[in-house]
Protein backbone atom coordinates (compact mmCIF):
# COMPACT_ATOMS: atom_id res chain seq x y z
CA UNK A 1 0.00 0.00 0.00
CA UNK A 2 3.00 2.53 0.77
CA UNK A 3 4.66 1.69 -2.66
CA UNK A 4 0.81 2.35 -4.40
CA UNK A 5 0.49 5.70 -2.09
CA UNK A 6 4.01 6.89 -3.38
CA UNK A 7 3.05 6.24 -6.52
CA UNK A 8 -0.15 8.36 -6.53
CA UNK A 9 2.31 11.42 -5.41
CA UNK A 10 4.83 10.67 -8.26
CA UNK A 11 2.17 10.96 -10.49
CA UNK A 12 0.28 13.96 -9.13
CA UNK A 13 3.17 16.09 -9.19
CA UNK A 14 3.42 17.21 -12.89
CA UNK A 15 0.28 18.95 -12.25
CA UNK A 16 0.96 20.59 -9.01
CA UNK A 17 2.56 24.14 -8.58
CA UNK A 18 5.98 23.10 -7.09
CA UNK A 19 9.12 23.89 -8.20
CA UNK A 20 11.80 21.07 -9.35
CA UNK A 21 13.98 19.73 -6.57
CA UNK A 22 12.32 22.05 -4.08
CA UNK A 23 9.10 21.90 -1.67
CA UNK A 24 7.94 25.43 -2.43
CA UNK A 25 5.05 26.91 -4.39
CA UNK A 26 1.96 25.25 -2.27
CA UNK A 27 4.40 24.66 0.90
CA UNK A 28 4.87 27.88 1.60
CA UNK A 29 1.57 28.50 3.36
CA UNK A 30 -0.70 26.91 5.45
CA UNK A 31 -3.34 26.70 2.79
CA UNK A 32 -1.09 24.82 0.73
CA UNK A 33 0.51 22.65 2.67
CA UNK A 34 -3.19 21.13 4.11
CA UNK A 35 -4.41 20.63 0.22
CA UNK A 36 -0.83 19.22 -1.05
CA UNK A 37 -0.89 17.08 2.62
CA UNK A 38 -4.17 15.66 1.85
CA UNK A 39 -4.26 14.55 -1.41
CA UNK A 40 -0.45 13.30 -1.05
CA UNK A 41 -0.88 12.20 2.13
CA UNK A 42 1.83 8.87 2.35
CA UNK A 43 3.68 7.13 4.89
CA UNK A 44 6.37 8.63 7.03
CA UNK A 45 9.76 9.21 4.82
CA UNK A 46 8.01 9.70 1.75
CA UNK A 47 10.16 11.37 -1.33
CA UNK A 48 9.20 15.18 -1.90
CA UNK A 49 12.04 15.47 -4.55
CA UNK A 50 12.07 15.91 -8.16
CA UNK A 51 8.24 14.64 -8.44
CA UNK A 52 7.02 14.69 -12.06
CA UNK A 53 6.18 12.13 -14.00
CA UNK A 54 4.86 9.06 -12.81
CA UNK A 55 4.32 4.94 -13.56
CA UNK A 56 1.29 3.88 -15.18
CA UNK A 57 1.15 1.33 -12.85
CA UNK A 58 -0.36 2.78 -10.01
CA UNK A 59 -2.81 1.63 -7.30
CA UNK A 60 -4.66 5.77 -8.33
CA UNK A 61 -4.92 7.20 -12.08
CA UNK A 62 -4.60 11.29 -11.21
CA UNK A 63 -4.83 12.18 -15.19
CA UNK A 64 -3.37 15.91 -15.77
CA UNK A 65 -5.89 18.28 -15.05
CA UNK A 66 -6.79 21.78 -16.30
CA UNK A 67 -4.47 23.10 -12.91
CA UNK A 68 -4.43 21.32 -9.73
CA UNK A 69 -5.55 17.70 -8.83
CA UNK A 70 -6.20 19.16 -5.13
CA UNK A 71 -8.95 21.54 -6.71
CA UNK A 72 -11.60 19.07 -6.85
CA UNK A 73 -14.94 20.98 -6.19
CA UNK A 74 -17.96 18.78 -5.34
CA UNK A 75 -20.28 19.41 -8.66
CA UNK A 76 -22.35 17.18 -10.85
CA UNK A 77 -22.62 17.67 -14.87
CA UNK A 78 -25.26 16.55 -16.88
CA UNK A 79 -24.48 14.83 -19.73
CA UNK A 80 -26.36 16.86 -22.86
CA UNK A 81 -26.92 14.02 -25.43
CA UNK A 82 -26.32 14.87 -28.87
CA UNK A 83 -25.39 11.21 -29.81
CA UNK A 84 -22.60 11.51 -27.56
CA UNK A 85 -21.98 9.17 -25.16
CA UNK A 86 -23.19 6.39 -22.75
CA UNK A 87 -22.75 5.83 -18.86
CA UNK A 88 -19.53 4.95 -18.91
CA UNK A 89 -18.09 7.94 -21.21
CA UNK A 90 -18.09 6.15 -24.38
CA UNK A 91 -19.27 7.20 -27.59
CA UNK A 92 -22.79 6.45 -29.00
CA UNK A 93 -23.04 5.46 -32.50
CA UNK A 94 -24.98 9.07 -33.21
CA UNK A 95 -22.10 11.03 -33.79
CA UNK A 96 -20.70 10.63 -37.38
CA UNK A 97 -17.54 9.93 -38.46
CA UNK A 98 -14.90 7.48 -38.86
CA UNK A 99 -12.74 6.58 -36.20
CA UNK A 100 -8.80 5.23 -36.29
CA UNK A 101 -7.56 7.31 -39.09
CA UNK A 102 -4.23 6.78 -40.09
CA UNK A 103 -1.49 8.88 -38.89
CA UNK A 104 -1.31 10.80 -41.79
CA UNK A 105 -4.65 11.98 -41.42
CA UNK A 106 -3.69 13.09 -38.06
CA UNK A 107 -0.95 15.26 -39.27
CA UNK A 108 -3.25 16.95 -41.27
CA UNK A 109 -5.56 17.70 -38.33
CA UNK A 110 -2.28 18.90 -36.34
CA UNK A 111 -1.46 21.44 -38.97
CA UNK A 112 -4.70 22.67 -39.02
CA UNK A 113 -4.97 23.24 -36.14
CA UNK A 114 -1.51 24.96 -35.95
CA UNK A 115 -2.73 26.98 -38.33
CA UNK A 116 -5.91 28.22 -36.68
CA UNK A 117 -3.56 29.02 -33.57
CA UNK A 118 -1.62 31.81 -34.99
CA UNK A 119 -4.98 33.40 -36.97
CA UNK A 120 -7.07 33.57 -33.74
CA UNK A 121 -7.11 36.78 -31.88
CA UNK A 122 -5.48 37.40 -29.21
CA UNK A 123 -4.34 39.95 -26.29
CA UNK A 124 -2.35 38.22 -23.64
CA UNK A 125 -2.90 39.00 -20.26
CA UNK A 126 -0.98 41.18 -17.75
CA UNK A 127 0.94 39.55 -15.49
CA UNK A 128 -1.51 40.68 -12.24
CA UNK A 129 -4.33 39.22 -14.51
CA UNK A 130 -5.50 35.54 -13.60
CA UNK A 131 -6.42 32.89 -15.82
CA UNK A 132 -9.76 31.03 -15.28
CA UNK A 133 -10.35 27.51 -16.15
CA UNK A 134 -13.38 25.68 -15.57
CA UNK A 135 -13.70 21.76 -16.53
CA UNK A 136 -16.13 19.29 -16.33
CA UNK A 137 -14.47 15.68 -15.55
CA UNK A 138 -15.63 11.99 -15.23
CA UNK A 139 -13.51 9.51 -13.71
CA UNK A 140 -13.25 5.37 -13.27
CA UNK A 141 -12.82 4.71 -10.02
CA UNK A 142 -10.17 1.93 -9.22
CA UNK A 143 -11.00 -1.35 -8.41
CA UNK A 144 -10.43 -3.05 -4.80
CA UNK A 145 -8.03 -5.55 -4.50
CA UNK A 146 -8.92 -8.72 -7.08
CA UNK A 147 -12.60 -6.99 -8.46
CA UNK A 148 -12.72 -5.82 -11.74
CA UNK A 149 -13.72 -2.44 -13.39
CA UNK A 150 -15.97 -3.45 -17.01
CA UNK A 151 -16.35 -0.83 -19.94
CA UNK A 152 -20.64 -0.44 -18.95
CA UNK A 153 -20.08 1.03 -14.90
CA UNK A 154 -20.76 4.74 -15.03
CA UNK A 155 -18.08 7.43 -14.04
CA UNK A 156 -18.19 10.06 -11.41
CA UNK A 157 -18.63 13.43 -12.75
CA UNK A 158 -17.42 16.99 -11.19
CA UNK A 159 -16.61 20.14 -12.08
CA UNK A 160 -13.35 21.81 -11.48
CA UNK A 161 -12.42 25.75 -11.34
CA UNK A 162 -8.90 26.69 -11.10
CA UNK A 163 -7.46 29.95 -11.14
CA UNK A 164 -3.89 31.02 -11.90
CA UNK A 165 -2.42 34.61 -11.94
CA UNK A 166 -0.48 35.28 -15.69
CA UNK A 167 2.95 35.87 -13.49
CA UNK A 168 2.89 32.29 -12.20
CA UNK A 169 3.28 33.68 -8.32
CA UNK A 170 0.19 32.19 -7.23
CA UNK A 171 -3.03 29.65 -7.73
CA UNK A 172 -6.83 29.51 -6.11
CA UNK A 173 -9.11 27.07 -6.52
CA UNK A 174 -12.90 25.78 -5.03
CA UNK A 175 -13.20 23.52 -2.60
CA UNK A 176 -16.82 23.08 -0.64
CA UNK A 177 -17.64 26.24 -1.63
CA UNK A 178 -14.64 27.96 -0.51
CA UNK A 179 -11.88 30.22 -2.56
CA UNK A 180 -8.50 28.98 -1.59
CA UNK A 181 -5.37 30.96 -2.83
CA UNK A 182 -2.04 30.11 -2.25
CA UNK A 183 1.54 31.00 -3.70
CA UNK A 184 3.06 28.79 -6.60
CA UNK A 185 6.45 27.86 -7.28
CA UNK A 186 6.19 26.62 -10.74
CA UNK A 187 5.61 23.08 -12.50
CA UNK A 188 6.56 20.71 -15.07
CA UNK A 189 4.94 21.65 -17.44
CA UNK A 190 4.36 24.90 -16.58
CA UNK A 191 0.77 26.01 -15.75
CA UNK A 192 1.17 29.63 -15.66
CA UNK A 193 1.00 32.02 -18.98
CA UNK A 194 4.59 33.45 -17.89
CA UNK A 195 6.06 29.80 -18.15
CA UNK A 196 4.45 28.81 -21.07
CA UNK A 197 5.61 32.33 -23.30
CA UNK A 198 9.15 31.16 -22.80
CA UNK A 199 8.73 27.66 -24.31
CA UNK A 200 10.21 27.52 -28.03
CA UNK A 201 8.17 28.52 -30.48
CA UNK A 202 9.29 26.24 -33.11
CA UNK A 203 7.98 22.87 -32.75
CA UNK A 204 11.06 20.85 -33.51
CA UNK A 205 12.40 22.86 -30.91
CA UNK A 206 9.65 22.47 -28.37
CA UNK A 207 9.90 18.32 -28.97
CA UNK A 208 13.27 18.33 -28.01
CA UNK A 209 12.01 20.11 -24.90
CA UNK A 210 9.71 17.46 -24.11
CA UNK A 211 11.44 14.73 -24.85
CA UNK A 212 14.82 15.66 -22.25
CA UNK A 213 11.97 15.36 -19.44
CA UNK A 214 12.57 12.69 -17.66
CA UNK A 215 9.60 9.66 -17.59
CA UNK A 216 9.12 6.38 -17.08
CA UNK A 217 8.53 5.16 -20.28
CA UNK A 218 9.53 5.86 -24.04
CA UNK A 219 10.35 9.57 -24.92
CA UNK A 220 7.96 9.91 -27.81
CA UNK A 221 4.56 8.94 -25.44
CA UNK A 222 6.49 10.81 -22.60
CA UNK A 223 6.52 13.97 -24.83
CA UNK A 224 2.87 13.82 -26.44
CA UNK A 225 1.89 12.91 -22.25
CA UNK A 226 4.00 16.90 -21.45
CA UNK A 227 2.42 18.33 -24.46
CA UNK A 228 -1.18 16.98 -23.64
CA UNK A 229 -1.16 18.45 -20.56
CA UNK A 230 0.28 21.93 -21.68
CA UNK A 231 -2.91 22.39 -23.64
CA UNK A 232 -5.00 21.05 -20.08
CA UNK A 233 -3.59 22.70 -17.65
CA UNK A 234 -3.36 25.88 -19.52
CA UNK A 235 -6.68 28.09 -20.55
CA UNK A 236 -4.85 30.74 -22.34
CA UNK A 237 -1.86 29.59 -24.10
CA UNK A 238 0.75 32.15 -26.65
CA UNK A 239 -0.66 31.45 -30.41
CA UNK A 240 2.67 30.99 -31.13
CA UNK A 241 3.64 28.19 -28.58
CA UNK A 242 0.22 26.74 -29.02
CA UNK A 243 1.04 26.70 -32.81
CA UNK A 244 3.94 25.13 -31.85
CA UNK A 245 2.28 22.25 -29.41
CA UNK A 246 0.45 20.97 -32.44
CA UNK A 247 3.19 21.05 -34.72
CA UNK A 248 5.63 19.18 -31.75
CA UNK A 249 2.41 16.46 -31.75
CA UNK A 250 2.19 16.24 -35.52
CA UNK A 251 6.39 15.18 -35.36
CA UNK A 252 5.71 12.05 -32.74
CA UNK A 253 5.21 8.41 -34.54
CA UNK A 254 2.35 6.79 -33.71
CA UNK A 255 -0.38 9.83 -33.42
CA UNK A 256 -3.70 8.27 -34.57
CA UNK A 257 -6.92 10.89 -35.51
CA UNK A 258 -10.77 9.99 -34.31
CA UNK A 259 -12.83 11.85 -36.21
CA UNK A 260 -16.06 10.70 -34.17
CA UNK A 261 -14.42 11.08 -30.08
CA UNK A 262 -16.86 13.16 -28.11
CA UNK A 263 -15.98 15.32 -24.72
CA UNK A 264 -17.26 14.51 -21.54
CA UNK A 265 -20.55 16.59 -22.84
CA UNK A 266 -21.31 14.20 -25.70
CA UNK A 267 -20.05 17.16 -27.96
CA UNK A 268 -18.22 15.79 -30.81
CA UNK A 269 -14.78 16.33 -31.37
CA UNK A 270 -11.68 15.20 -33.34
CA UNK A 271 -9.62 12.95 -30.78
CA UNK A 272 -5.73 12.79 -31.46
CA UNK A 273 -4.13 9.77 -29.67
CA UNK A 274 -0.81 7.97 -28.77
CA UNK A 275 -1.24 4.37 -26.89
CA UNK A 276 0.64 4.54 -23.91
CA UNK A 277 2.62 1.65 -22.27
CA UNK A 278 1.19 -0.59 -24.51
CA UNK A 279 -2.59 -0.40 -22.43
CA UNK A 280 -3.84 3.24 -22.08
CA UNK A 281 -4.90 5.44 -25.96
CA UNK A 282 -4.14 9.06 -24.02
CA UNK A 283 -6.34 11.43 -26.13
CA UNK A 284 -6.59 15.02 -26.81
CA UNK A 285 -9.85 16.34 -28.43
CA UNK A 286 -10.47 19.28 -30.24
CA UNK A 287 -13.70 21.37 -31.69
CA UNK A 288 -13.64 19.75 -35.00
CA UNK A 289 -14.42 23.27 -36.59
CA UNK A 290 -12.53 26.02 -34.65
CA UNK A 291 -9.94 23.57 -33.35
CA UNK A 292 -9.93 24.65 -30.20
CA UNK A 293 -8.91 22.20 -27.32
CA UNK A 294 -12.06 20.91 -25.70
CA UNK A 295 -10.93 18.36 -23.54
CA UNK A 296 -9.03 14.85 -23.04
CA UNK A 297 -9.71 10.86 -22.71
CA UNK A 298 -8.20 8.04 -21.81
CA UNK A 299 -8.78 4.78 -22.84
CA UNK A 300 -8.12 1.10 -21.32
CA UNK A 301 -6.78 -0.68 -24.80
CA UNK A 302 -5.95 -3.71 -22.93
CA UNK A 303 -6.39 -5.45 -19.48
CA UNK A 304 -4.64 -4.23 -17.03
CA UNK A 305 -4.13 -4.82 -13.30
CA UNK A 306 -3.00 -2.16 -10.99
CA UNK A 307 0.11 -3.11 -8.39
CA UNK A 308 -3.31 -2.98 -5.61
CA UNK A 309 -4.66 -6.32 -6.98
CA UNK A 310 -7.67 -4.02 -8.89
CA UNK A 311 -8.12 -4.71 -12.96
CA UNK A 312 -9.43 -2.66 -15.71
CA UNK A 313 -10.69 -4.45 -18.40
CA UNK A 314 -10.22 -3.57 -22.50
CA UNK A 315 -12.77 -0.70 -22.76
CA UNK A 316 -12.57 0.97 -19.41
CA UNK A 317 -12.47 4.76 -20.24
CA UNK A 318 -10.91 5.65 -17.38
CA UNK A 319 -10.71 9.32 -17.25
CA UNK A 320 -12.59 11.99 -19.65
CA UNK A 321 -13.19 16.02 -19.74
CA UNK A 322 -14.44 18.78 -21.13
CA UNK A 323 -13.66 22.49 -21.03
CA UNK A 324 -16.52 24.73 -19.99
CA UNK A 325 -15.00 28.23 -19.69
CA UNK A 326 -11.32 29.43 -20.06
CA UNK A 327 -10.08 33.16 -20.30
CA UNK A 328 -8.61 36.23 -18.33
CA UNK A 329 -10.29 37.61 -15.08
CA UNK A 330 -9.42 40.17 -12.84
CA UNK A 331 -9.23 38.38 -9.34
CA UNK A 332 -9.24 34.92 -8.34
CA UNK A 333 -12.73 33.93 -8.13
CA UNK A 334 -13.99 35.77 -10.90
CA UNK A 335 -16.32 33.80 -13.17
CA UNK A 336 -16.00 34.05 -17.06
Amino acid sequence: MNDDVQEVRRLLAPANPVARDDVAGSGRDATGRAAFARVTASAPGAPAGRRRFAPRRTAVRLVAVGGLAVAVAGGVTVVQNLGGTDGSGRPRSGVPGLPGAPAADAQVVLAGAASAARSRPFTAPRPDQWICVETSYRRADLPAKGQVRKPDEPLKKTVERIWTRADGKRMAFMEKGRLMNSPSGGGMPPTDYAGVAALPRDPGALLAWARKEPAPFPKGEAAFKLLSSLLSNNGVLPPAQEASVYGAMAKIPGVRLDRKAVDALGRPALGLSLVMEGAFKEEILLDPVKYTYRGHRTTVVKDHTFPNGGTFKKGVVESMSARLKAGVVDRPGQRL
